[in-house]
């Protein structure tokens, strides 16, 4: 069997297709707030953002990683070797980024310098 970058895109797609349209809602959110961010730029307090949203991702990794089983209707149980173990906590890492990248602006507009 013949491995295609092309096919794991199609069987991605295929697998997203659901929710698609809301990953598109939130995609548009985000860069209209990372826009707010940019145009308010000179108010910027940027370490305590990052921050913030280091500790959100980090909260969302553990949260997506213990999940993430019951999300897939996989009992703890089934986990039985050490590429399940590292796929569960490759795909928590991955969500943990998602979110504290996702959180940033609205963090960032939340810890902003007072005009």
């Amino acid at each position: 069997m013949e491995f295609s970058p092309l096919g794991v895109v199609a069987v991605v797609l295929e697998l997203l297709r659901p929710v698609l349209p809301l990953l598109g809602a939130l995609f548009v959110a985000w860069v209209a707030l990372m826009g707010l961010v940019i145009a308010r730029r000179q108010r910027l307090r940027v370490a305590p953002a990052v921050r913030g949203a280091a500790v959100v991702g980090v909260i969302g990794a553990v949260v997506a990683a213990l999940a993430i089983p019951l999300w897939s209707g996989a009992s703890p149980l089934q986990l039985q070797s050490v590429i399940d173990f590292f796929a569960v906590v490759g795909g928590g890492i991955g969500l943990g980024v998602a979110i504290g990248v996702l959180s940033y602006p609205v963090i960032q507009l939340m810890v902003q310098k007072p005009a």
